[in-house]
């Protein structure tokens, strides 16, 4: 059954034999046509997409997504244009939503993508929304070689009214790890291509930057603080019309917390992170906490939760990390560090409400830390023993109750006991285990400078209470740091020292 108005599918394929059929059959029944686009296959996809009503036409391939999706929409006669790629298919579910959503008086509308392992019905492991719903009219058009979209025309003629439309798009593209990785390659080759044709533009930059392998760590992080340089020398109207500026920003930030300097995280966060949405205050609010600015942070982090959704740019790309269980939880450690028991424990308890499962183990483990902080160790006993069974199957669960129970070992004086838990404990994305054994080696005043080499490597400083750490291991090794030490961490490595 068709649905008024009349919706075009459009699709560009190449090679797409196995998941073709699955993506034109979810639309097919209600879409007045599906426009396939062919851009070179040698497989049977052509053949299979006119077996299935599809009006198929060629198109030869020139490095350049955006090309390949105009000639598609171009091909189309309906009023509405959904955007499908071949490894998608349209949730069953989200037909109605979908018949609702042709009705809107609107140029374009957000559809949310599930980036899922399979099509058997498992969770999402990543939602995000994409504007793939929009009017055919000549004015609307793909840009970009890569990582294409129509946000930057719609703007252009003054749209910027795209709300959700409450349909749902599968994607199992990037399950298997294989195709993730092929994907990933093209990607960047492309990236790379446009870059050398547009090297001042700040979404490529930031889009190539993410896209680099492991192996090309440095490079990926100089990008994104001359990207986040150059960013700030546009007025706070024009980063408000990036969509992906809270990401980059986010991930720029994060480039300096891995290095340990989080004066330099703060200082870029607290500048941008106000004037880009709701996201960006959590982004701003954690990296002020990290360096200590707890009244700063708390400010900014009750800002985020109070803010809700809706208040960034109708597409905005938002660090992923911000939620509000993981504000509630960072409230929660700043209340903590400054011995307010009870409003810490409001807090955690707030942050439970709305936690995933890993988050939730994360939080009760704070949980835990405020009976250590109350010399409470029964109490603290009795939760880690609540909490053992929880951690299965999770890397990172379950080195978090090894920190945990670490700091409960060295409570108990038992100093052997903590470090082989810390060890265990130990994460090369977290510092704080590392942390830890740094505290027992000084304590222990050890001179066996190999060992405490070691420490100074692992021990970042990602936020100021461990940042002391390894400000103390330099001392003892005599050797300088290179970037400025905010006042919270040069306070806590005094006390330490003095202890």
């Amino acid at each position: 059954m068709t649905i008024s108005p009349a919706l075009s599918v459009c699709m560009i394929v190449r090679d797409e034999e196995v998941n073709l059929r699955r993506a034109i059959e979810s639309v097919r029944d209600f879409a007045s046509e599906v426009i396939v686009v062919d851009t070179g296959s040698r497989d049977r996809t052509v053949e299979i997409a006119r077996s299935l009503g599809a009006k198929v036409s060629a198109h030869v391939w020139q490095e350049d997504f955006s090309l390949a999706r105009n000639v598609a929409i171009e091909a189309a006669s309906g009023d509405w244009i959904l955007s499908l790629d071949a490894d998608e298919w349209l949730d069953a579910k989200a037909v109605a939503a979908l018949a609702v959503a042709l009705e809107r008086p609107c140029l374009a509308q957000l559809v949310r993508i599930d980036l899922v392992a399979d099509d058997k019905g498992s969770e999402p492991f990543r939602q995000f929304s994409a504007l793939r719903l929009f009017r055919r009219d000549a004015r609307i058009r793909f840009g970009g070689r890569v990582h294409e979209g129509v946000a930057e025309s719609l703007i252009a003629i003054g749209s910027t009214d795209w709300p959700e439309s409450g349909v749902a798009i599968l994607d199992d593209g990037y399950g298997i790890a294989a195709e993730r990785q092929r994907k990933l390659a093209r990607n960047l080759a492309l990236l790379e291509l446009a870059r050398q044709d547009s090297p001042d533009d700040l979404f490529l930059a930031y889009k190539l930057a993410i896209t680099l392998p492991s192996e090309r760590i440095q490079q990926r992080d100089a990008l994104l603080l001359s990207s986040i340089a150059k960013a700030r020398l546009l007025s706070f109207d024009d980063l408000r019309g990036l969509p992906f500026m809270p990401a980059m920003l986010a991930a720029a930030v994060e480039v300096c917390v891995s290095q340990g300097r989080l004066c330099d995280a703060a200082e870029i966060a607290s500048h941008l992170g106000p004037a880009l949405g709701a996201s960006s205050l959590f982004t701003a609010g954690r990296a002020l906490a990290r360096v200590g600015q707890v009244a700063n942070a708390e400010a900014l982090l009750n800002r985020f939760a109070l803010a809700g959704p809706g208040h960034e740019h109708p597409a905005a790309q938002p660090d992923p990390e911000a939620n509000l269980a993981e504000a509630c939880a960072w409230l929660g450690w700043l209340s903590l560090q400054a011995g307010d028991l009870a409003l810490a424990t409001e807090w955690f308890q707030r942050g439970l409400a709305t936690a995933t499962s890993l988050q939730s183990i994360s939080i009760d483990c704070q949980l835990i830390r405020v009976s250590l902080a109350a010399d409470d160790l029964g109490d603290a006993a009795k939760r880690l023993e609540r909490l053992y069974p929880r951690v299965a199957g999770s890397a990172e669960a379950y080195a978090e109750l090894m920190l945990v129970s670490a700091e409960l070992a060295m409570a108990a004086t038992d100093v052997a006991g903590a470090v082989q838990l810390a060890t265990a404990a130990l994460n090369p994305g977290d510092d704080r285990a590392a942390a830890l054994l740094a505290e027992i080696a000084l304590r222990e005043s050890s001179d066996d400078i190999s060992r405490l080499n070691q420490l100074l490597t692992a021990v970042v400083g990602r936020r100021f209470d461990t940042l002391a750490q390894r400000v103390r291991l330099a001392r003892r090794l005599g050797i300088a740091i290179g970037f400025d030490i905010p006042p919270a961490a040069k306070e806590l490595a005094a006390r330490g020292e003095g202890r």
